[in-house]
């Protein structure tokens, strides 16, 4: 008797750069992902308690978002053009030429202190965590000083089964471009002999280092970074003696907020969240905002709407305390970040800072460290978000046609 059972496919990348096909027994428009992650984490032996670690996200190179499980991914794919148009600064050719891969990452909500732990016993999950921890590194998401870098890089070539003898004299150099952030090699490009030299040298350190150790060593000089598990944005924002407002990444924990400058890779400012007053965010027109809130010289446009003051803009504003170098009297500031994914950076701000304080909390229950789930309570699900390395409130940014394209019928 013939079969009339509708075989899905749907193709996972992978932060190793391999893909997984995962074959499910209806329409691809109703799975969710929630159940094309446990399914991707069953096919690579990840523990059951191991693939909380890991979220489905939508990634292109415009845009990355975390689903929550109860999303559809193929649905948010279809939709790519409209999510681009609302939380990305994309031209409308750039965003008709953009095309989403559905992907498994790190949850960013997942907690630090769990992920050491799960890495122990759950070698799978480790092997994932250390690629995309590589990853960051590697572009430059997480700016390191030049030593923690080199030594990464012989991590890197020795979890490759690489020897410091493999290489003759002068090959590193010529491989550096792929061991090393761009800005670390920026700084080094008049001493590429000194790359070399030191890497070779932390080659030999590791030369004792037991094989099925070396990712777990790498993940744990990544883990004593203030980035590592942000959730990242992009925006603008203004510096002192620069005319124009510079680009930046936007970094979110629990503990920190970091920006970036973009074009260095420099940080401009580490805000520790116990010195944070407040986040505001606003969405709203020149002529509404309350010039005594932020500058409005960020605001950059050349067509007529933005000259009449009509235009409207996300703005994200970092309220802290910061002692004074001199007089050593804490004096209050403000940074406000201009981008369209404003609203995910405050969402994400508050998600994380509940988590905080609910473990800081002695002796009371939390949940708030796991992706937002229909089993979660009401006032939660204020947070009814997917999220772009942080999070964006879906139901007020959708309308009730595309959320209804969220919700499919089975």
């Amino acid at each position: 008797m013939s079969s009339n059972k509708i075989k899905s496919v749907i193709w996972v990348i992978l932060m190793d750069k391999k893909k997984q096909k995962i074959t499910a027994g209806r329409s691809p428009e109703t799975v969710t992902a929630g159940e094309l992650r446990d399914a991707t984490c069953r096919k690579l032996r990840i523990s059951t308690d191991g693939s909380q670690a890991f979220a489905i996200w939508i990634c292109s190179p415009l845009l990355q978002i975390q689903l929550k499980p109860t999303h559809y991914p193929t649905a948010l794919c279809d939709m790519w053009y409209d999510l681009l148009s609302q939380f990305s600064a994309t031209t409308e050719n750039q965003a008709k030429n953009d095309l989403p891969v559905i992907m498994m990452m790190r949850n960013v909500f997942y907690p630090l202190h769990k992920e050491k732990l799960l890495v122990i016993h759950d070698p799978q999950a480790r092997y994932y965590l250390t690629a995309e921890a590589m990853f960051n590194v590697l572009t430059g998401r997480y700016p390191l000083e030049d030593e923690l870098a080199f030594k990464l890089a012989a991590l890197q070539l020795k979890m490759e089964g690489k020897k410091d003898t493999s290489y003759p004299s002068g090959t590193i150099q010529s491989i550096a471009h792929e061991l090393l952030p761009w800005d670390v090699m920026r700084r080094n490009k008049k001493q590429p002999l000194h790359i070399e030299k030191r890497v070779r040298e932390y080659m030999k350190g590791f030369s004792l280092t037991t094989p099925g150790t070396l990712d777990h060593l790498y993940l744990n000089h990544c883990w004593t970074q203030t980035c590592y598990r942000c959730g990242f944005f992009t925006g603008q924002t203004e510096l002192v003696g620069k005319k124009k407002d510079v680009p930046v990444r936007v970094g979110i924990t629990p503990h920190n907020i970091i920006i970036w400058n973009k074009i260095t890779n420099k940080v401009i400012q580490l805000i520790p969240s116990k010195d944070i007053l407040k986040t505001q965010y606003h969405s709203k027109t020149l002529a509404e905002l309350d010039n005594t809130q932020v500058s409005t010289k960020l605001i950059q446009g050349k067509d007529e709407t933005t000259k009449k003051n009509k235009v409207s803009f996300d703005v994200f504003i970092v309220r802290f305390t910061v002692m004074a170098s001199v007089k050593k009297k804490e004096i209050n500031k403000a940074i406000p970040i201009y981008s369209k994914q404003a609203c995910m950076m405050q969402a994400m701000f508050n998600r994380l800072r509940d988590e905080s304080s609910l473990h800081r909390s002695k002796g009371k229950a939390t949940t708030s460290h796991l992706p937002v789930s229909v089993q979660q309570t009401s006032d939660i699900e204020t947070d009814d978000v997917f999220i772009q390395k942080g999070v964006s409130i879906l139901d007020t940014k959708l309308s009730e046609t595309q959320r209804r394209k969220l919700r499919p019928s089975r």
